[in-house]
């Protein structure tokens, strides 16, 4: 059995906790009384809030940088039936398109494709994720 005096430890115990927890203290004959830190003068001003300056003139390049859209030329990485391929255009820019129409397309092959942004989530290989509409072989 547990005695009063165990129990009323464990309780004084809990209580000094949730105190301590709380942010309050309450006296203990067997513990030391802490000191609570002194708050910040109210004299004392907080430092000021950064402002924003006027922007300056527009950029004069788009900032964004959408992939082109419209025919662009270039040769195919990642060839096949589809639906996805690869294309690396004439400017260096590397796409993943998608075309679910079967156009077959040889690797290394120079065509020019006529591209549109796409709403799809999927991975067609490393670029800029783009439809393929059209395709047509150059020379």
């Amino acid at each position: 059995m547990r005695s009063q005096y165990t129990v009323r430890v464990g309780v004084a115990v809990i209580a000094g906790a949730l105190s301590a927890a709380c942010g309050t203290t309450t006296p203990s004959s067997s513990a030391p009384s802490s000191t609570a830190a002194s708050p910040v003068p109210s004299s004392a001003s907080p430092a000021p809030l950064p402002t924003l300056s006027e922007p300056g003139k527009p950029p004069k390049e788009p900032t964004d940088n959408l992939p082109e859209t419209g025919w662009v030329a270039g040769m195919v990485t990642r060839g096949g039936s589809g639906p996805c391929y690869g294309l690396t255009a004439d400017d260096g820019t590397r796409y993943a398109l998608y075309n679910a129409d079967g156009i077959t397309l040889k690797d290394k092959a120079r065509v020019k494709v006529k591209l549109e942004t796409t709403l799809l989530k999927i991975y067609c290989g490393p670029g800029n994720l783009m439809a393929m509409t059209a395709a047509e072989p150059i020379g």
